[in-house]
Formats: structure tokens, sequence, C-alpha cells
């Protein structure tokens, strides 16, 4: 049995893909709404958190990235296996430091399991395997019909999206792991049927596989959008948009300025010096391509650690999962990596 935290586009497309693959699922929400095995739960009340969770095999945290500390905790408590969808490497780092509580616990804690870092950990991972000594990760979420001024629209947690922007990444450089600032080192990059597209440095898509990819001489993370858009938010964060005394009200403005249902895709690519694989995947009609490539990579994880494919312990994705059998997974819900 599993439970989804969180009712969100995220959370819905974890549980109906837990649900369609025969894992009995429940999900909960501050809010009502009228999906499925839906029941109220207030995350922030800890002892009814505890309560849900001794009633399950795996939960699946969908909110928003500062709860997942928190909710990794309790669930070492309730000896329930939890993962999330990450969002923050220094909360992921903390997590990961509950190795050891989680075996004794008999469970397994998977924290970043969703697009990026998640699915793009795992080929990262798949391609240093293959010998790769040299990995650089590129990811968007893109409108197909992109709307100025910032040509983007909304397909996941607003308070997400600025933290990427906001938090230095880090990147591997002639074997040394170091610090940049995000929205800088914008690159010109093409995907086919496409327009030129620019990438730049964003916080938390290599996440740890610095420290997995022991040994690696250049890793690096770009998040890719249309030209044009790292420029406008540069000068919005230049000019104190970002900062902690007015962020909230940033994220209220950019919420309710940026388009929600638009129909997207999501490019992603994953190359070293040697090999390279990517994936373009759309809107299907039902779900957002961010919904699927994110939630639906959740589930696929949720369905492994479920079924007892996951060893106990705190672990990223990457050294969690093998690759082979989550591609494998990926491309029965049409989530296709191909070699280029």
């Amino acid at each position: 049995m599993a439970l989804v935290l969180g009712a969100g586009k995220m959370g819905i497309a974890i549980a109906y893909d837990l649900m369609k693959n025969g894992v009995e699922t429940r999900i909960c929400d501050i809010k009502a709404t009228n999906i499925p095995n839906f029941f109220i739960l207030d995350a922030r009340n800890n002892e009814a958190i505890l309560k849900e969770m001794k009633r399950e095999d795996v939960v699946i945290s969908a909110l928003p990235y500062d709860f997942n500390l928190k909710l990794a905790k309790l669930a070492i408590k309730a000896k329930a296996n939890f993962i999330d969808l990450g969002g923050n490497s220094y909360i992921v780092e903390k997590e990961l430091a509950m190795h050891e509580k989680a075996k004794r616990a008999n469970i397994a804690i998977i924290p970043d399991c969703g697009l990026a870092p998640g699915m793009t950990n795992i080929i990262s991972y798949y391609l240093w395997e293959k010998g790769e000594r040299e990995i650089h990760i590129r990811v968007g979420g893109l409108p197909q019909r992109p709307k100025p001024p910032l040509n983007y629209a909304l397909f996941f947690s607003v308070h997400g999206l600025i933290n990427e922007y906001v938090e230095d990444a880090i990147i591997v450089k002639e074997g040394k792991i170091c610090r940049v600032e995000s929205l800088t080192g914008i690159e010109e990059i093409k995907f086919p049927d496409f327009p030129s597209l620019e990438a730049f440095y964003t916080h938390g898509g290599t996440s740890t596989l610095p420290k997995s990819l022991a040994g690696i001489k250049e890793l690096d993370y770009k998040t890719i959008r249309y030209k044009g858009h790292a420029e406008k938010i540069m000068l919005l964060k230049q000019l104190g948009f970002f900062n902690k005394e007015v962020r909230n009200f940033t994220e209220k403005i950019l919420e309710k300025a940026l388009p929600k249902d638009e129909k997207d895709v999501v490019l992603a690519r994953v190359y070293g010096k040697d090999e390279a694989m990517q994936l373009i995947d759309f809107h299907d009609g039902n779900f957002s391509a961010m919904q699927r490539t994110t939630g639906f990579s959740v589930a696929i994880i949720a369905k492994m650690v479920a079924d007892g494919m996951v060893k106990e312990g705190a672990y990223p994705p990457e050294l969690a999962i093998d690759a082979a059998k989550f591609m494998e997974e990926a491309k029965k819900r049409k989530i296709i990596w191909k070699a280029i």
C-alpha cells in the first residue's frame, strides 16, 4: 500500500500511475479535491501524519521540499519506506545522513526521485558505469507555444522553481567540486524541430552526483529555456525580488502571472565524451510532460520499493535503482530515452 502526500499536479500523477500499475494507493492534502481514494490531512500535524504512515508500505511526498526532512524522520518512526521529489540539495544531504537509522528501521529512504534530479541521476549513473568520466545534464520543461515576456509556463511548484534560480549550482570542474552562480553559464542548445534554445546553471540538478560519481572529471547541470529567459530572471534576482524579505510576494506574483494550463514538452539530454542519451516527451492529452516525467518517475521508484527491489537505508536514486529496469518501466509509459 502507498500513501501520496500532496494532491497537486505531481501528486495526482504519482497516484494515478501507482493505481494503474496495481498498487493500492491513497492520496491526501489539506484541501478537499474530487479524486479517487482521497482524504484530508494537514502535513503540519505530525501525529496525524505518523498515524497514517504506519498503515503504509511506502510513503511518497509530493509536497514542497521544506517538508521532506521532517517527513523522512516520521517515516523512520513509522517504519514506512519514504521517497520524495527533492528540490533542495542541502535537505537531501540531511535525509541521506539518516542512512543507519533507516537501516535499523528496515526501510528505504530515497530523496530526489523526480525528473531532475531523479531520472537524470539514474541516466547519468548508467553512462558512468559505461565508462564516461565527463557528464553534462541539460533539462527543461517548456510551453509548446511560448508567450512573452518570460516565454515560460508554470508546470510545477513556483517555490521550487525560484529555489533553482536562487541557490548556487554545484558542479565538478577539473575534478574539483565547486559552486557557480545560478542563471550564469548561458549556452546555446538545439533539439530537433525546436528553435535554438538556451541552457544555464541552476541549483539542484547535480544533487548527489558529485559524490556518487567519485573521481569524475567534469559534471554540470543546466536548465533549458527559450532564449532570453535567463537574462530576464537574472534582472529580477539583481533587483532583489528573490530576497528572503520579498520572496513570498514574488512567488505569489509569478503564480498569478505565469500560464498554468499550457501544453508542454520536456527536453532532456545527458551526455559525456562518447555516449549521449536524449528524451523528448510531450503532453499526452491527460497529463503534462512534466507530470509524466516527474510523477511517473516517482511512481516507478515507489513501486520498486513496494516490490522489495530496493535495499534498506538512505540512498540517492542513482545508487538505489537499477537503470536498465527503470528505463524499461519508463518505456512502458512511452517515456523513452534514446542514444544519440
